[in-house]
């Protein structure tokens, strides 16, 4: 894990703008009743990720430790040095690393420049606040620490109209109980008004749980946009399958309107290419490069490759001759079925760390089946 500079993460939408375009190109070919309406279902999708950036996060409190900390609980490594816990005080840093993801902190905490401070946030604005207090206390008279957070605060507002939330965020040292910390900590933040208004909570974090439940409290917080990142690089299971899930329903919603249209093997390259793009994204999800060949390999590693798809697309086209006027949409719910259980099996494989047997086992299980037979 190391400081990398802000540019590279701009990198990512570019591939995503490609893959998708590639998807839309083929999407273009589908009737014009309902190529708007694909569209529009797959727009959610594309924004989420070409619109990811890292998340911006200011460090507010008494000075002293918490940076360190902070940044071990959110990548689960060490990221900074002891030597280095003070350097860039009042300017953004960026940290991370490629496959994982980045997050972006400025510790304005006293003592540092108001005037670079201001510039920061210029030409930034800061997601979240973290209020950050040891527990013992090492200053146990918070209401200078509380006026100069407000200070940045009414800075920040001045400069944009983004108001970001604040956490409370109690960190032990020693054995003691950290709760009369955080219960105090509580009420001092409700005693400025300005910080009173925008608390999100307060959290003590003794425990791997609690550093878990860091990372959900800031996701909450964050704007949609930076959402993905934290998920990324905190490695929290929860957050990612929560993102996967809406990729899978809106993507699953894409495949029903395209499989209920009566054009006979003209929409599985479609199907084909959304199933391989919602795989990518639910490997990037999960901290890994995007690959759309890598994506098409795990859906053939599964049994969900092509044949499969022409059988059950077939299978409901044999549906329409029986009962023609709900044959297309039992082919739709058969797309959208067949999709999500692609989507599923990802999930559980990229994110959840089960096997490749297990994920091939889990596809199995709840692919979709119809039979044409009749009474």
């Amino acid at each position: 894990m190391r400081i990398v500079p802000p540019p590279f993460h701009h990198m990512k939408p570019s591939l995503f703008l490609s893959f998708y375009d590639k998807l839309e190109s083929l999407i273009h070919r589908l009737p014009e009743s309902i190529k708007q309406p694909v569209l529009r279902e797959l727009t959610p999708i594309k924004t989420l990720f070409l619109l990811q950036r890292p998340p911006r996060i200011v460090l507010l409190g008494p000075a002293g430790p918490g940076k360190i900390e902070i940044l071990r609980f959110l990548f689960q490594t060490d990221v900074l040095r002891p030597s280095e816990a003070n350097l860039g005080d009042g300017t953004w840093q960026t940290f991370g690393n490629k496959s994982q993801g980045s997050l972006q902190l400025l510790d304005a905490r006293r003592p540092t420049s108001l005037s670079l401070t201001t510039t920061s946030l210029t030409a930034s604005p800061p997601d979240l606040y973290l209020f950050l207090q040891t527990s013992p206390p090492i200053n146990k008279n918070l209401d200078d620490d509380l006026a100069h957070a407000a200070q940045i605060i009414a800075i920040a507002d001045s400069l944009s109209t983004q108001r970001g939330k604040i956490l409370g965020i109690t960190l032990p040292i020693g054995h003691s109980d950290p709760e009369p910390t955080r219960q105090n900590l509580h009420q001092s933040l409700h005693s400025q008004p300005l910080i009173s208004e925008r608390i999100a909570g307060t959290l003590s974090i003794s425990t791997p749980a609690d550093q878990s439940r860091l990372a959900e409290l800031i996701a909450i917080e964050l704007p949609s946009e930076a959402q993905l990142e934290i998920a990324r690089l905190s490695s929290n299971r929860a957050l990612q399958k929560q993102i996967a899930q809406v990729v899978i329903k809106s993507t699953s919603a894409v495949a029903a309107a395209i499989g209920a249209q009566p054009i006979p093997l003209a929409d599985l390259p479609i199907l084909l290419s959304l199933q391989t793009a919602m795989v990518a994204s639910i490997m990037h999800i999960s901290g890994r490069e995007l690959s759309s060949k890598a994506a098409a390999e795990f859906i053939a590693s599964v049994g969900a490759g092509l044949g499969l798809a022409l059988v059950l697309r077939e299978t409901t086209r044999a549906v329409v001759k029986f009962v023609p006027v709900y044959g297309n949409a039992v082919s739709g719910a058969v797309a959208a079925a067949g999709t999500y259980t692609v989507g599923r099996s990802a999930s559980a494989y990229f994110i959840e760390n089960i096997s490749l047997t297990e994920a091939r086992q889990l596809f199995r299980k709840k692919k979709p089946t119809i039979s044409t037979q009749t009474d």
